[in-house]
């Protein structure tokens, strides 16, 4: 008789939370793609709040989909007692660790895993958490945990999960060219109603950044760019979560010294509330200094949206697709290519907005996506 897989999972975010963004929204497109069972151990408040969840209670197990259990709590609590009566419950087929550095929803059970024996079954997606742009922050901190972490082995015999080629390589360059490095690209979720292409005239031009406002994110570049392109007519909003008092303002400030241009930062947006906020827009804009995968942008190619990204996603070759652009950061790509929307019209702008559609929906519906996972998990 064929058992279901099961997989204990630890994750500092999810649902129903949602400011964290992408780690969140990819643990959860992974348990509700896959015929596995799986058990998630996460905090019971959402990114950078003390409130928790309405109707949850802590430290029991709920029901989030027939095959998706899940035990919020608080942090303090994810502590040994808890994690050995976990471990001494039932046994998993895998561990799945949802990020590099945090100490109690990682490096805490992964210890504990070795002790017990369970370092084979462990798999660790470092979430885009190696590339230049997030080491960058918080850069001396990271850099004395890589190397006190491989110096002291404490990621040795695990399966890496990187979500593509580049990321495998990063986790390589910091951990060793032996370790396990299995790939499958991020799953997103398919959108089901995608409204006919927005009204495009000429001299007008919306567009809308969905991203934390933070450095990495490069929320100050495109600002910046904006300013170079001395655009007569734009609006540009910028939704996300405030995520640095101090970066949010220097870009306000900025904002008010760009003539012609509508700019506002209405703070963050709710799921529900992303396909409106899209539909508003002509495209999506996001000159960010990294990315792991990029669910707003893969939310914005499916609702028709084509893109103005950096060259540092893994959605690149955008222009010849016809779905957008992805360039390099720098403010002569980037105001050439704001010119270019500005002045755009409704024909090339309908091939455009179907472009990205159809390649955003080819990513979802890949059936080798899945494939990936089930291997990963093997």
């Amino acid at each position: 008789m064929h058992t279901r897989k099961k997989i204990l999972v630890f994750a500092d975010w999810f649902l129903p939370g949602f400011k964290a963004g992408g780690p969140i929204r990819s643990v959860a497109n992974l348990v509700h793609s896959l015929e596995i069972d799986f058990w998630i151990v996460t905090r019971i408040t959402d990114h950078q709040t003390d409130e928790p969840y309405a109707g949850i209670t802590p430290g029991v197990w709920t029901a989030h989909r027939p095959n998706v259990q899940v035990c919020y709590l608080h942090e303090r609590d994810v502590n040994s007692n808890f994690l050995e009566k976990i471990f001494s419950e039932q046994s998993f087929d895998h561990l799945y660790f949802n990020s590099l550095f945090s100490p109690a929803f990682t490096l805490q059970p992964l210890r504990l895993a070795r002790k017990k024996g369970l370092i084979s079954r462990c798999v660790l997606a470092p979430r885009g958490m190696l590339k230049p742009g997030a080491l960058s922050v918080k850069a001396r901190k990271k850099r004395i945990f890589l190397f006190t972490a491989k110096l002291l082995g404490l990621f040795n015999g695990i399966r890496w999960h990187a979500t593509n080629e580049e990321e495998a390589q990063e986790i390589k360059t910091h951990f060793g060219n032996s370790c396990a490095v299995c790939v499958a690209p991020n799953l997103a979720t398919a959108v089901h109603s995608v409204p006919n292409a927005a009204q495009k005239l000429p001299g007008e031009l919306r567009l809308v950044c969905i991203a934390r406002i933070s450095s990495e994110k490069g929320i100050r570049e495109a600002l910046q760019f904006l300013k170079a392109a001395h655009l007569e007519r734009v609006e540009c909003t910028f939704y996300g979560v405030r995520q640095n008092k101090e970066y949010l303002e220097e870009c306000m400030a900025l904002a008010q010294q760009i003539d012609g241009a509508v700019i506002s930062f209405p703070g963050e947006i709710t799921p529900e509330a992303i396909p409106a906020a899209l539909n508003d827009a002509h495209f999506f804009y996001l000159p960010t200094w990294g990315e792991n995968f990029g669910h707003a942008i893969a939310e914005a190619l499916q609702y028709g949206k084509p893109v103005i990204v950096s060259n540092r996603t893994p959605w690149i070759n955008l222009q010849s697709l016809q779905a957008g652009w992805d360039l390099p950061l720098e403010a002569t790509a980037f105001v050439d290519v704001l010119n270019h929307c500005l002045q755009m019209g409704q024909e090339e702008y309908t091939r455009m907005s179907i472009a990205a559609r159809d390649y955003g929906l080819s990513h979802t519906q890949d059936p080798a996506h899945l494939r990936a996972y089930y291997s990963l998990f093997a």
